[in-house]
């Protein structure tokens, strides 16, 4: 199996982990119902699959051809903002980790540690479904499963707005959590 295919399908398989994740996180978040066991499920399953990944797109891109090699001019728009989230994810997932870890102490946030700790999660709660709607249909593509170019683009727009739905829902527990 390519490198790529292998990739596409290892993203895909974070995407529906991170949906459950984040939906148990919101519907936690909104109603104050709290399962541990739920929450970290999903949670580890994306970041053990999320570890390959990382190290799959590093081969990738490190490794594969590249006409014009890593220019980032000649690449499109996606592309770059495809791995500048990747990236700011890499950078804020140490802090998204930590996030929540309060609950389990006991300990309460000042007014201040929860500003910047709702900053810093919405900050990755963007990033993330960003990244996402940029991927997923590439990862179909890879995969062939996304049809025609036309149906792509249509494809590409409905998950640009489902991830739009989701990230608000996402960033209105956590602002609703934090402050």
């Amino acid at each position: 199996m390519k490198l790529k295919t292998c990739n596409a399908i290892l993203g895909l398989a974070i995407i529906l982990a991170l949906f459950l994740h984040t939906g148990t996180m919101i519907v936690s978040l909104v109603t104050g119902w709290y399962n541990l066991f739920y929450c970290k499920l999903f949670a580890h399953i994306a970041a053990g699959l999320l570890i390959a990944h990382v190290l799959i797109s590093l081969c990738v891109f490190f490794f594969s051809a590249q006409p014009g090699g890593f220019r980032y001019p000649r690449h499109n728009l996606s592309t770059v903002l495809q791995r500048f989230t990747a990236l700011l994810m890499l950078v804020l997932i140490h802090f998204h980790l930590r996030a929540y870890a309060h609950m389990a102490t006991g300990e309460v946030l000042t007014q201040s540690q929860a500003l910047f700790t709702a900053a810093l999660e919405g900050i990755f709660i963007l990033s993330v479904f960003i990244h996402i709607a940029v991927s997923l249909v590439k990862a179909l593509v890879t995969l062939g499963l996304a049809g025609s170019f036309e149906s792509a683009g249509k494809l590409e727009k409905a998950v640009w707005v489902f991830c739009a739905i989701w990230a608000a829902a996402a960033l209105y527990g956590v602002l609703g959590f934090f402050l």
